[in-house]
């Protein structure tokens, strides 16, 4: 079996743009589209999302680890420095749905899309969630299960985490009017979402 091995392998170094020396592919279920670069000694887990739309790229510099079920998906641009680590089930979006200051529901909002940028020798840690227009600094840790969604991370030594969800906007009345859920069940929700 260490043809077939050998052959996917082939087949997925073929789906990159651009790949550098010694790259190493440690599992399996490879999803690429579009403009996805590798510098030279990238790991790369298995199962992962790598995919590019509308002119966007993926560009990961030297030595980077991309753990297992990471989910990249661009449409202007992700930039990985050297030496960092993206753990497992992390996901990466440059485009989200504008949300604020509006009454319409949220499949007809325009798309905001800005570029990430994570810098050197940085740490990811395991699920984390980068959303439009973040800048992780050189050095910088984010802590695992963090939502990281400022413009801009502090660099060098710097630790950032948080996951904490709390009501930031109410919808108007009439996007609400056609469910079924009382006002009750509603207050029990938001009250489980905040403690």
């Amino acid at each position: 079996m260490g043809w077939l091995n050998d052959f996917r392998k082939r087949r997925i170094r073929r789906r990159f743009k651009q790949l550098g020396d010694a790259c190493v592919f440690s599992g399996v279920n490879y999803d690429l589209k579009g403009r996805v670069e590798a510098g030279a000694g990238c790991l790369f887990g298995g199962n992962l999302v790598l995919r590019t739309h509308k002119g966007g790229h993926i560009r990961f510099g030297n030595n980077v680890e991309v753990s297992d079920y990471v989910l990249v998906q661009v449409n202007a641009g992700l930039d990985v420095g050297n030496d960092t680590y993206i753990g497992p089930y992390t996901v990466l979006r440059d485009t989200n749905h504008f949300f604020q200051g509006s009454d319409m529901h949220w499949r007809l909002m325009p798309h905001i899309t800005e570029p990430i940028v994570v810098g050197k020798g940085c740490y990811i840690g395991p699920g984390c969630y980068i959303m439009p227009g973040v800048n992780i600094g050189d050095g910088a840790v984010i802590a695992p299960m963090s939502v990281v969604h400022c413009p801009t991370t502090s660099s060098t030594t710097t630790i950032c985490g948080s996951s904490v969800a709390s009501s930031v906007a109410t919808f108007p009345a009439a996007q609400t009017a056609g469910l079924s859920i009382s006002a009750a069940s509603q207050k029990k929700v938001i009250g489980m979402a905040l403690a």
